[in-house]
């Protein structure tokens, strides 16, 4: 292989394929988004020398899951971010079929990159390498030679994926896996100097300690710990991307979910023992392999992927690109459950302010727009209502309260989209219920009761679906305000 061609192939692509991309009405505004064709998971989220640094799964190539890079954007503000030169690229002997996802973390004023290497041979067969990339100035790169080669026994060669943090004077990894009987699984590694690392263990997966059958690939671990606002207890969180799980009712419709456990991280078992069910951090359409760090405010703060995987069936790659990541959220827990809320920054985005307030009964228009923050907030409920986003001639996104199922339903039937269904969420018996939205020139993001439950959802509405409009059948009692951005 010629790897010198690596960089050339991806320039070329973007001349080639930039313009078409840029005039597609559907490009987000405040969401990052590769130049031209196709990215995926975050990846290496940090702060280093007064930046939020984002990397992200990227082939330039194609709309296609191949020749994935590290793509690279950094920001002062989590909103607005500059591109920088590719991160990394498949371009060395243990990476060459893909640059897979790992994670960030600075040391001693320096910022390490710790990624999976991906290598195919001629007949398919898999290779995988855990590797280090170090940065002095977070623009160029020096890459080590592998730390970690292939699996463990009793695994196949399905290990990759990870995420990184210190405690102690040490340092840990946990690396999504798949085992010889096809189950997902998170091991542990551990590491004194960065550079050589130990297997610990396997800490959590399919048919391991509580859990039973649960799907046969588990991607993109995250572990942390957050402080519960109403108990004052610190609490131990596994973030996991679980394939393979079959729907139940309104859960894991998706073709592959993403969720957490509660429990507590034993290093020296090692085991992370579980004390919750799994829960969904997202219950809209596209949602996966989210990764977070936390910043100099001491917020926990999680990106995610605004997409699935398989799932590849996007009105834009017509236009040669595909899929975005979400906003960025702050994770919080009270009283044993995860909230995320938008990040305080998303205030500084705010422009022009209209509001409405009063009783609705019927459908009523109460303003237009195509990308904007909109905080809905309905009174005395006694029956449904709901919001039309983006309402045009040919498309609209509906998101409703049905007051007899206690649910919330998110619907984009009505759009360019190949996946026309809709998402729910049972919601506590209450009289009031708020809705924050965030709603981009293709994605809806909804945060219900102050980021109780998210849904994260593309949309492709037609070119001019502008209207805002509020129903309810009986009369509801209703106050919105909305905010163009900037």
């Amino acid at each position: 292989m010629d790897f010198k061609q690596v960089k050339e192939d991806e320039e070329k692509a973007i001349l080639k394929n930039k313009d078409v991309v840029d005039s597609d009405f559907w490009r987000q505004k405040y969401h990052i988004q590769g130049i031209v064709g196709l990215i995926n998971d975050p990846n290496g989220f940090s702060q280093f020398k007064g930046k939020y640094h984002m990397f992200y799964q990227w082939n330039p190539l194609s709309t296609e899951h191949k020749n994935k890079t590290w793509a690279h954007s950094v920001s002062h503000d989590l909103l607005h971010w500059e591109r920088c030169e590719t991160a990394l690229r498949p371009d060395t002997w243990y990476s060459k079929n893909g640059v897979y996802s790992g994670s960030g973390i600075v040391i001693d004023g320096k910022l390490y990159l710790f990624y999976t290497g991906n290598v195919k041979d001629e007949k398919g067969n898999r290779e995988s390498y855990q590797c280090i990339a170090v940065s002095e100035d977070g623009e160029h790169f020096d890459r080590w030679e592998p730390s970690i080669i292939n699996q463990p026994d009793g695994y196949t060669r399905h290990i990759r994926d990870p995420k990184i943090w210190e405690k102690d004077g040490k340092y840990y990894a946990v690396l999504g896996i798949q085992s010889e009987k096809l189950e997902g699984k998170v091991v542990l590694y551990s590491s004194e100097n960065i550079k050589d690392w130990k297997f610990k263990g396997e800490i959590a997966g399919a048919n391991h300690g509580k859990l039973k059958d649960f799907g046969f690939m588990w991607e993109c671990p995250d572990y942390f710990q957050l402080k519960d606002e109403k108990t004052g207890k610190i609490v131990d969180l596994l973030v996991v991307s679980p394939q393979g799980l079959e729907p139940q009712g309104d859960l894991y419709n998706n073709k592959y979910q993403t969720g957490y456990f509660f429990g507590k991280l034993n290093y020296e078992k090692p085991e992370f023992e579980i004390s919750s069910e799994f829960v969904e951090i997202d219950r809209g359409h596209d949602f996966y392999a989210p990764q977070s760090m936390e910043d100099d405010k001491g917020r926990r703060i999680v990106v995610g992927w605004m997409g699935v995987p398989e799932n590849e069936d996007f009105p834009t790659v017509k236009n040669e690109w595909i899929h975005c990541l979400t906003l960025p959220r702050e994770l919080k827990v009270r009283d044993g459950k995860l909230y995320q809320e938008p990040i305080s920054e998303m205030v500084s985005i705010r422009g022009k302010k209209t509001e409405f307030e009063g009783l609705v009964k019927g459908e009523k228009e109460i303003g237009k727009g195509k990308t904007y923050e909109l905080i809905a907030k309905f009174s005395d409920i006694s029956s449904d209502f709901g919001l039309k986003l983006r309402v045009g001639k040919d498309s609209e996104t509906v998101v409703k309260f049905d007051f007899k199922a206690k649910k919330l339903v998110l619907d984009r039937s009505c759009g360019a989209q190949a996946d026309k269904s809709v998402r729910k969420v049972f919601l506590d018996d209450r009289k009031d219920l708020e809705l924050r939205i965030f709603v981009d020139n293709s994605s809806v993001e909804i945060f219900v009761n102050n980021g109780e439950e998210v849904f994260s959802s593309r949309i492709f509405p037609s070119e001019n679906a502008d209207k805002i409009i509020v129903f309810a059948p009986n009369e509801t009692k209703v106050k919105l305000e909305k905010w163009e951005w900037k």
